[in-house]
């Protein structure tokens, strides 16, 4: 039995360190990937939309414009039909 005791006292101290290990790598990649790289865009993660130089988009390439009923998606970048949505952000 005291045999068995240690067998798990070891156990449980490795899980320990690989628990320890592991979040000491995430915390390190996100510290390497929480900024803005030089040319990607910014997303806004609530409304899943990004500023470009042809005005606003919601993520997936269509643009955001501006209506009576508040935001509608006029279409996509590739030159699809357009089509509004009047529940942006959330139409895909």
């Amino acid at each position: 039995m005291e045999g068995r005791g240690l067998e798990e006292d070891a156990l449980l101290q490795k899980l320990r360190d690989s628990r320890r290990r592991f979040q000491r790598r995430m915390r390190e990649l996100i510290e390497k990937y929480d900024q803005p790289f030089e040319d990607d865009p910014l997303v806004q993660m609530a409304t899943l939309t990004y500023q470009t130089p042809q005005g606003l988009k919601i993520w997936g390439g269509k643009l955001i414009a501006e209506g009576s009923e508040g935001l509608i998606q006029v279409g996509n970048v590739s030159g699809g039909p357009a089509f509004p949505c009047l529940t942006a952000p959330f139409c895909f």
